[in-house]
């Protein structure tokens, strides 16, 4: 790890571009838990190959237009004394150049969040929430037995992308929502603004993709959801 202030600001510079990337794929795509050689591996390799492709672009640039960008070669022989005299243009072209390869970066991460997957990298959840073509329809309604008995449908609005089926996750529904009481035979709707059901209380997960047009209206346990 770098030792002096200098050492450190460069190192979180060199390094931003692959955590840019590491956070999109995260956010966007299906969460891995990944090792942490693996993941300093993907952080250090997306810095590399980012800033190599911004410091070719920085090259070209030069090349056309010597009279408006930082010389490297002065830089490097004179040290100090160039940075000095040139720091605005040296600090400005270092925060641009750095910025490209952040969005290089992310834009990489966001390309390769949304290509399709394979069966075999997806959790239960990924594969019935976001794996399957949904052709009619951009919505989800999910319909959940408890183990008290009790019944919960509502639209999906978000859940663990974790990769594994693990029991320490969390779904989150939204109106329409219907409830059933343990021990109640009618399932009724329910004003709430949200429902959060963790997977450990779940028996049986019921999914369905209605048309849009049909979306808004409450399915019940009837409408083949649950």
């Amino acid at each position: 790890m770098p030792t002096t202030v200098t050492g450190l600001l460069l190192f979180i510079a060199l390094m931003l571009p692959g955590l840019a990337f590491v956070t999109v794929r995260e956010r966007l795509g299906i969460e891995h838990r990944k090792s942490v050689l693996r993941e300093t591996g993907a952080v250090v390799f997306c810095s590399v190959i980012t800033e190599l492709m911004v410091l070719g672009l920085f090259a070209a640039i030069r090349t056309l237009w010597p009279k408006h960008t930082p010389d490297v070669g002065r830089l490097v022989r004179e040290g100090a004394n160039y940075a000095q005299a040139h720091y605005a243009a040296i600090a400005s072209w270092s925060v641009g150049l750095l910025a490209v390869a952040v969005l290089v970066a992310a834009s990489s991460a966001k390309w390769l969040a949304t290509r399709p997957h394979h069966a075999s990298t997806m959790s239960a959840w990924y594969l019935l929430f976001e794996g399957y073509e949904q052709a009619v329809t951009s919505q989800v309604f999910v319909g959940c037995v408890l183990d008290d008995g009790s019944f919960i449908q509502g639209r999906l609005a978000s859940f663990n992308t974790r990769s594994d089926d693990v029991e320490d996750r969390d779904v989150v529904l939204v109106p329409p929502l219907l409830y059933r009481p343990p021990g109640d035979s009618e399932t009724q709707d329910y004003s709430a603004s949200a429902a959060c059901i963790s997977a450990r209380r779940m028996v049986t997960m019921f999914v369905s993709y209605p048309p849009d047009e049909a979306a808004a209206a409450p399915q019940g346990e009837g409408s083949g959801v649950a």
